[in-house]
């Protein structure tokens, strides 16, 4: 049996400062509506049955742009600042498994990746149960990814007290985060393989929404 999504949190890591698109990334719109990117993953997160969802933001400003585009969702959000400003994706996730209420997993995204897989995501819960059922000895599994990809993976709260300390090292690479943790890896099927399409730069912007037809700037 796996873990159940109800127990898990979804986390989208948006205070990054989207230089290499030259505007937020989490504002552009898609879909047919023109919602913004932000909103689409939130939306995804609570369908896919996530009672709630963890935004990490910048700063306050930002804040206050972001709650506006996802006033109205069915289901609970929060907004978090980093505890260690300028540090990056490292300090994005530490605040964000910081304001789980419970020990449990985050289902993280990225701001600029616009699909999610539930069938991934329920391949990647099979997994974190049956790692834990076949080897107490090793604890929980800290993280289920992808190879060579962070994001659209579990996370679990275990990680904090070690993202903390790489954070006040200044210790910032997230794939060195990655080796050091008990890491259980699962392989995509080719349907799933579009939830790592980032958007993070113009063109590629431009080509998903040409692809799709959806609505763009």
């Amino acid at each position: 049996m796996s873990i159940a999504r109800s127990k898990v949190t979804g986390i989208i890591l948006a205070g990054g400062r989207s230089s290499r698109m030259g505007s937020d990334k989490a504002l552009l719109p898609i879909g047919t509506e023109g919602d913004m990117i932000l909103k689409v993953v939130a939306e995804q997160m609570l369908a896919l049955g996530m009672p709630n969802v963890v935004v990490s933001v910048g700063d306050s400003e930002r804040e206050d742009v972001y709650r506006t585009q996802l006033k109205g969702l069915p289901g609970q959000v929060q907004f978090v600042h980093d505890a260690y400003p300028d540090c990056g994706p490292l300090a994005g996730l530490h605040a964000a498994l910081s304001a789980m209420q419970e020990p449990g997993y985050g289902f993280v995204m990225a701001c600029d990746m616009p699909v999610l897989s539930g069938s991934l995501l329920g391949r990647m819960l099979e997994l974190a149960s049956e790692e834990t059922a076949l080897r107490p000895e090793a604890g929980v599994s800290q993280v289920i990814r992808t190879a060579n990809q962070p994001f659209h993976a579990l996370y679990h709260t275990s990680v904090t007290n070690d993202l903390q300390q790489r954070l006040e090292r200044r210790e910032l690479r997230l794939m060195s985060l990655l080796d050091a943790m008990h890491t259980v890896e699962v392989k995509p099927l080719p349907d799933e393989e579009a939830a790592f399409v980032n958007l993070n730069t113009r063109e590629l912007y431009a080509d998903y929404v040409r692809a799709k037809g959806h609505f763009s700037l």
